[in-house]
């Protein structure tokens, strides 16, 4: 097949992607939670049911835009230049939230998203669980992040996974923290939260 040709179909399965999003999102905000079905989302979107789960595995998917990341060397690489200075609370909190953010951009849907999340706080238990699903090659990720903050001791695995649990739950915290705070506060506040917590508490146990 053709460069071209396969280029016009990524473009049609991402078009796709983007009205079940979307669709989800609305009718949550419509109808309330437990009224927006794989059904009403699909018929929105118009695609069967059959077709939404080629996308997602639940409706709480395709309302967060959840999408697994395959976290390949190259990306985890581009995220250390990215986070070039950073210590190793910041660039795991912030490789974390790049994880759960939305793959669709645009400031409507962008803000249509945050009033579900504050109406619906438990959904980011989905987050929680799409953390879960990657958590060796995100280990593999907090490693590589370990290695480059200049400190010359050996890393292990175990050192990995204390940090990554540590800062996703301080990211669980911020998030949790943010919904409760009402609409004046922006989301961009949950970083600088998530990373404060941890900080917070690593001087207490220091």
């Amino acid at each position: 097949m053709a460069p071209e040709q396969l280029g016009l179909r990524d473009r049609k399965r991402e078009e796709t992607r983007n009205r079940l999003e979307a669709a989800a999102v609305t009718l949550v905000l419509r109808d309330g939670l437990d009224h927006a079905t794989v059904d009403s989302i699909s018929s929105m979107a118009d695609v069967s049911p059959r077709t939404f789960f080629n996308y997602f595995d639940t409706k709480e998917d395709a309302i967060l835009g959840i999408k697994d990341i395959d976290l390949t060397p190259e990306i985890v690489a581009e995220h250390m230049h990215r986070s070039d200075g950073a210590d190793v609370v910041e660039s795991t909190v912030t490789l974390l939230l790049s994880l759960i953010s939305p793959t669709i951009e645009g400031k409507t849907l962008h803000e249509q998203r945050h009033e579900v999340l504050r109406r619906h706080p438990q959904l980011f238990g989905r987050h929680m669980a799409q953390m879960t699903r990657m958590v060796e090659p995100l280990l593999d990720a907090v490693t590589t992040v370990l290695e480059h903050d200049g400190d010359e001791r050996v890393v292990d695995r175990q050192q990995a996974e204390v940090l990554l649990s540590l800062c996703g739950g301080a990211v669980r915290a911020a998030v949790k923290e943010w919904v409760a705070l009402g609409d004046d506060v922006p989301v961009e506040w949950v970083q600088p939260r998530a990373i404060e917590l941890v900080r917070t508490l690593l001087d207490r146990l220091g």
